[in-house]
C-alpha cells in the first residue's frame, strides 16, 4: 500500500509538470515544496535502489549537519534513483558508482559519479532535453527500465528552481550533477 501511495504521489506530480511542458507554455513548471530532511530522502533513495540492485555496491557521502532542504520529496527521490539506475544500466565496465551530496553556498548540490565508459559527445549534447533513445543499440529486454527518462529529471529539478548538468570524467566515466537551494526564495 506504501509503495502505491508513493506511486501514485510522484504519477500526480509528473503529470503536473509534463501538462506544462507539453501545452508548449513558457511558464516555467513548478512543485509544492516544503523542508526535507536530506539525509531521509537520500536514504529513501539508496533504499530503493539497493531493493533493485541488490548486487550493486554504491558509496555515498552526505553532509554530517542535519539539513532542511525544500524540495517535493518523492521526485526528488525518484530523480537520484534514475541516476543510480542510469549508471548501473549504461556505464559500462562501471566498477564503481558513489553519490555525493554536499553543501556549496546557499545550494544542495547532488553528485552521481561512476568510473564507466563515460556518455558519447553527440549524446551530451541533448542528454537533458529529450526522451532517451539509441537507435543503433540491440533491444535487450533485460534492460526495461522503470525509471523516468533524463529530460523528466531535468524538469523536476527546473521545476525545484534548480540546474541539472552532466560530465565526462577525466579519471573515466561520468558524473551528473544537480543543485536545489536551501532557501525558498520569495519568487518561488
Amino acid at each position: 500500500k506504501e509503495d502505491a501511495n508513493w506511486l501514485l504521489n510522484m504519477v500526480e506530480n509528473l503529470l503536473s509538470i509534463t501538462r506544462i511542458q507539453s501545452n508548449g507554455s513558457d511558464t516555467q513548471p513548478h512543485v509544492k515544496k516544503v523542508p526535507e530532511p536530506l539525509e531521509e530522502v537520500v536514504a529513501e533513495a539508496i533504499q530503493r535502489y539497493q531493493k533493485r540492485y541488490p548486487d550493486s555496491e554504491l558509496k555515498v557521502k552526505i553532509p554530517e549537519d542535519f539539513l532542511m532542504v525544500p524540495m517535493d520529496p518523492t521526485l526528488i527521490e525518484q530523480v537520484i534513483m534514475n541516476l543510480l539506475e542510469n549508471a548501473v544500466q549504461h556505464a559500462k565496465g562501471m566498477k564503481t558508482l558513489e553519490l555525493h551530496v554536499f553543501v556549496l553556498g546557499d545550494k544542495a548540490v547532488f553528485e552521481v559519479w561512476d568510473d564507466g565508459c563515460g556518455i558519447e559527445k553527440e549524446r551530451m549534447k541533448g542528454l537533458f532535453q529529450d526522451y532517451f533513445s539509441v537507435k543503433d543499440a540491440p533491444v535487450d529486454n533485460q534492460k526495461r527500465s522503470m525509471g523516468i527518462g533524463l529530460a523528466v529529471c531535468a524538469s523536476i529539478i527546473k521545476a525545484h528552481g534548480g540546474v541539472i548538468t552532466a560530465e565526462n570524467r577525466k579519471e573515466g566515466g561520468c558524473c551528473i550533477r544537480f543543485a536545489l537551494g536551501l532557501e525558498e526564495t520569495e519568487n518561488e
